[in-house]
């Protein structure tokens, strides 16, 4: 049952004390990373390298503190070192609410938050507007969400810091990696997000008009690239249901933003449902 208290304490902390969005700022990453690499450079590895043994280091550090903490200190601790990690992880709130910031935007004609935190969790690869980040508010769902409850599920917390600094490679400002080394992240990202992706698209499907979605879903080419293939996929299937009902062009992207909303959160509850069945089920402790 473990499991189950991690991702229920996670969820309730997560929606009940607001701040704690506050804590989640990549900073502590990135200056890890960057001290981490400071103190191997002089070992002349190659970028990817580096990129790639850090994540590593970090889950072996935390298997080792957790392992002490459960067997020579007392099990609490352990399950709240797991539950820091996996609310640090987890931003289903945040998420929601850089969605809520940006219809208050549009509301009041306003200038879009551009702050650094906003383009984090809305990421866009060419931010070409509000069209842009709106048509990739699914995949970012993902990303902040799904993924992690899946890496969560099968690695546990130490599986999702790894993930997050992985994506943090991808999406942070702060940390800049060369082409060769962020094609084969982006590789390495698109394989943990496949199984996510593509049962996320599905509790679209179910939550929303599963024949629209389903129709939709094998309308789609895919892609020549993995990464841009999930994205392509959990962007379209999300928004298939979707009908514009108003002529006034704000209103109109205000009602996609709020379909958007619910959506996700429709989807959290089955991706919810499906783990207390799982957890039921005797597959996690």
């Amino acid at each position: 049952m473990t499991t189950a208290f991690l991702i229920f304490f996670a969820l309730v902390v997560e929606y009940i004390y607001d701040p704690v969005s506050n804590m989640k700022d990549t900073l502590v990453i990135d200056s890890a990373f960057l001290k981490f690499k400071d103190y191997i450079k002089s070992y002349k590895l190659d970028k990817l390298y580096t990129y790639i043994i850090f994540p590593i280091v970090i889950v072996l550090l935390f298997i080792i503190i957790d392992y002490f903490l459960y067997h020579y200190i007392h099990s609490f601790f352990s399950f709240l070192l797991g539950l820091v990690s996996l609310l640090y992880c987890l931003k289903p709130n945040e998420y929601n609410q850089k969605l809520e910031n940006l219809k208050f935007s549009i509301e009041n004609n306003i200038n879009v938050d551009e702050s650094e935190r906003f383009n984090y969790i809305l990421f866009v690869e060419k931010n070409t507007g509000l069209t842009s980040i709106i048509n990739n508010a699914f995949y970012n769902s993902v990303r902040t969400i799904f993924s992690v409850l899946f890496v969560f599920l099968l690695l546990g917390p130490s599986g999702c810091l790894a993930y997050i600094i992985l994506d943090n490679y991808l999406h942070s400002k702060k940390i800049k990696i060369d082409q060769k080394s962020k094609k084969f992240i982006k590789l390495l990202v698109s394989f943990i997000d496949y199984l996510p992706v593509r049962i996320t698209a599905f509790t679209f499907a179910v939550v929303a008009n599963f024949e629209l979605c389903l129709n939709k879903w094998k309308s789609i080419k895919d892609h020549k690239e993995f990464y841009n293939s999930n994205i392509n996929l959990i962007n379209s299937v999300g928004l298939a249901s979707y009908k514009e009902s108003n002529d006034n062009q704000e209103d109109a992207i205000i009602e996609m933003i709020a379909y958007i909303q619910l959506m996700v959160s429709r989807s959290l509850l089955a991706w919810l449902s499906l783990i207390a069945f799982l957890i039921i089920g005797g597959f996690f402790i």
